[in-house]
């Protein structure tokens, strides 16, 4: 769907294990469409100042950035939610949203190989994520695949063609 001055409207759901690449990805694309992001470690930097990673704290991490996509996509602005999202449950919620208020879905399965992805997580990394390589062990065996079409992005090449593909997705709604 666009708006009248041809702004592409809709929710890019991002998904991936730690270290694949997710925010890297949703920064460049924010930056391309223009979009608001919303980075889950971020919001939980700003609601818990030393986060916990209790349940009770994702759940409110996670209601907030729903609160706040549902703002953003209901103002009319292309919204990315940029989270490990690695179930179909964790996704459940991005996706109601988006069908409730009618704009398209773009979801984005975000991978890496795992030597990759051990690099990343086994030294220091900018931003908020403080995930390691444990968490990413002790997280992959939770992933799972999309339910809905899906653009996978693997962050080991360039990210052009993809942010490009991205935005064709949303443009053609």
């Amino acid at each position: 769907m666009t708006t009248g001055n041809l702004t592409p409207l809709g929710l890019v759901l991002l998904s991936g294990l730690p270290g694949a690449g997710k925010t890297t990805f949703a920064r460049r694309l924010a930056e391309l469409l223009p979009a608001d992001h919303y980075e889950s470690d971020a919001v939980r930097f700003e609601l818990a100042g030393k986060p916990t990673y209790a349940p009770a704290e994702s759940a409110k991490v996670f209601a907030t950035i729903e609160r706040r996509a549902s703002a953003s996509l209901k103002a009319g602005h292309v919204t990315i939610v940029d989270a490990t999202n690695l179930t179909q449950r964790d996704r459940k919620r991005f996706l109601r949203l988006a069908r409730s208020i009618g704009l398209p879905l773009v979801a984005v399965m975000v991978v890496a190989p795992e030597d990759v992805i051990r690099a990343r997580t086994g030294s220091p990394r900018d931003g908020y994520s403080e995930a390691t390589t444990e968490i990413y062990e002790q997280m992959k065996p939770r992933l799972q695949a999309f339910t809905v079409p899906a653009v996978v992005v693997d962050t080991r090449y360039p990210l052009e063609p993809s942010l490009s593909l991205i935005q064709r997705l949303l443009d053609a709604n």
